[in-house]
């Protein structure tokens, strides 16, 4: 009987330390923000340049597969070059081919608009959808497209 007891009293014991409230040095450390994950084989179009709308008639698109390829149509040309996604929501975008078509002066303003907002390693996110970029050569906001 002797011996339940003392299992009982060390039962208890650690059911008492459990159930005490958490004290100041016991309470967790926040997590850091969780990383998303780049979207890769999915179509992006133009819907906005540096918080201006774009026509959706222009079809201006962007395209990162899983090979690290974009591609896309820049609004006056077809555009290709190697990219990677970084750390902390981050692109880097390499040199880029394109074809030498000529276009408008607004057509060719948009085009000069969009593939300036993809240098410089502008950091990325996913608001509502839409992949936003914002770097220091300006801010587009993409929505998915078929």
């Amino acid at each position: 009987m002797r011996a339940w007891v003392l299992a009982l009293t060390v039962v208890l014991a650690g059911a008492a330390a459990y159930a005490k409230p958490l004290q100041k040095e016991d309470d967790p450390k926040p997590l850091p923000p969780m990383q998303k994950n780049f979207p890769l084989d999915e179509t992006f179009s133009l819907r906005e340049l540096n918080g201006k709308p774009v026509d959706s008639a222009l079809d201006v698109s962007f395209k990162l597969d899983g090979s690290f390829h974009a591609s896309g149509f820049s609004g006056c040309n077809s555009w290709s070059a190697t990219a990677y996604p970084q750390q902390n929501q981050h692109i880097l975008v390499g040199g880029m081919v394109m074809t030498k078509k000529a276009c408008d002066k607004a057509n060719q303003a948009i085009e000069s608009g969009f593939l300036r907002a993809l240098q410089g390693g502008p950091a990325w996110d996913l608001v509502n959808g839409d992949l936003v970029i914002k770097g220091p050569g300006g801010a587009i906001r993409l929505a998915r497209s078929l």
